[in-house]
């Protein structure tokens, strides 16, 4: 048991660089059985990755599957599993790609320079910067941009002036998601409606992140004077480059014909390995092995993907909800109050517990198959507006938990009154933003 015990994260993680090599090299080539190979190894990985997952990921997997594999078999075929798990390939190269950029973003000097920038700022400069920081690292670290952050703004800080940094880091990596194509969020929802073009994704989603930084900087950062605004700003000057590099890469990759999914996991190694093979064999060995390294353990990660996506496939396929979607529901609700009642509840599940992509999984599938008035683009904003609050607001998720762990305060501390009217005032505001685009996209 012991030997099985110890070579299991080993064979998980070439499992996954098997699924993620044979996915890009099936996007390349178009070759079937490349594809068919990832799906196996896919099936492997995840068997192993429940053996190791949590307890309430593996519930929560035993639970989703269960409905999929339920619907199979009433409808008595397995049409939605099949068709669930080949959507859900792409996300076995999407993911390691993400991995590998976050570890050769870490190698990176940018990061002693972000360091060194950080000299001199007032409190309420400090907490700019750790709110903009954020949001401009999370685009590309994810959530392990608060590691690169708290280091430098903690030193000497005050443990209530922790809370508030933190709060700002939670609310920064929220507002990021509701625009990067490199979060799940963007490429797991947009994955649903597969017609919504990343480009227009993009675009909608940098408004909504615009309103959440906008609100967090007047309700926690209230002092903040438009002089002090150049300084911290110019601390993030290392950002622009790569940033723009990136993006630029993955919008170009989608202008060719690539979704946004397949995009993201071809320019991600394009760009990383020539910078890693510039940067040095030592740099290079060094960055691959901390890839290498997360590999095994992203079980519970795809494991709520795979599970989500299979289950979300699985039930719009039944003809029964297709008709249901398309003649009864649409007389009920439609539009911009459905749009906002969308929004609502899967915040407020995500509060409660319900990760936001079993909630998306369930409703976006649903709503788009049928004639509700909604654009697709903006169904998948949408989605990604409630993934975006509940990360940055519920303390089970991922942000806020990181927040709380490299802040080191009591993520108790992080639920706050001004986070609940933080989360109220952009979830009211985005919900009128998306209303009124979809007003003009569908007249």
């Amino acid at each position: 048991m012991k030997f099985a015990l110890h070579w299991t994260p080993k064979v998980s993680a070439g499992l996954l660089l098997c699924v993620w090599v044979c996915v890009v090299a099936s996007l390349l080539t178009g070759l079937v059985w490349l594809s068919m190979v990832a799906k196996v190894a896919l099936v492997l990985f995840l068997w192993l990755a429940l053996l190791r997952a949590s307890h309430h990921i593996q519930i929560l997997f035993g639970v989703v599957c269960s409905v999929a594999a339920g619907l199979a078999l009433w409808r008595g075929s397995p049409e939605g599993l099949l068709q669930g798990l080949s959507q859900v390939q792409i996300f076995g190269g999407f993911l390691p790609s993400v991995l590998l950029l976050r570890a050769t973003a870490q190698s990176s000097p940018q990061s002693d320079t972000l360091h060194q920038r950080m000299t001199r700022l007032t409190p309420s400069q400090a907490l700019h910067w750790t709110l903009m920081g954020s949001h401009g690292l999370s685009a590309v670290l994810n959530a392990g941009a608060m590691a690169v952050l708290a280091p430098v703004v903690t030193r000497e800080a005050t443990p209530a002036f922790r809370v508030q940094l933190a709060l700002c880091a939670a609310r920064g990596v929220g507002a990021s998601i509701m625009w990067s194509p490199l979060f799940v969020a963007m490429a797991f929802t947009s994955s649903l409606v597969p017609s919504a073009p990343l480009w227009q994704l993009m675009l909608i989603g940098a408004g909504l992140g615009a309103l959440a930084l906008a609100w967090a900087h007047a309700i926690f950062i209230p002092d903040l004077k438009w002089s002090d605004w150049p300084l911290s700003l110019r601390a993030l000057g290392p950002l622009v480059v790569p940033m723009s590099v990136i993006l630029g890469a993955v919008l170009l990759l989608t202008a060719t014909g690539f979704s946004g999914l397949q995009a993201v996991t071809l320019a991600l190694p394009a760009i990383c390995l020539p910078y890693l093979a510039w940067r040095g064999q030592a740099v290079a060995r060094a960055t691959l092995r901390a890839t290498w390294g997360h590999f095994s353990r992203l079980s519970d990660e795809l494991l709520i993907v795979v599970g989500a996506q299979v289950m979300g496939v699985s039930l719009a396929t039944l003809p029964e909800v297709q008709h249901f979607a398309q003649t009864l529901l649409p007389s009920l609700v439609s539009g911009g109050m459905l749009l906002t009642l969308l929004v609502t509840v899967l915040v407020l599940l995500g509060q409660v517990g319900l990760h936001p992509m079993i909630g998306i999984s369930l409703l976006v599938p649903l709503v788009a198959s049928g004639p509700f008035g909604i654009a697709g683009v903006i169904l998948v904003n949408a989605g990604v507006l409630a993934w975006g609050l509940s990360a940055a607001l519920a303390i089970w998720t991922l942000p806020v938990a990181v927040a709380a762990t490299t802040f080191e305060v009591p993520v108790s501390q992080l639920l706050t009154r001004r986070s609940a009217v933080w989360g109220v005032l952009v979830c009211l505001s985005g919900c009128c933003y998306l209303v009124a685009l979809n007003a003009w996209l569908m007249p």
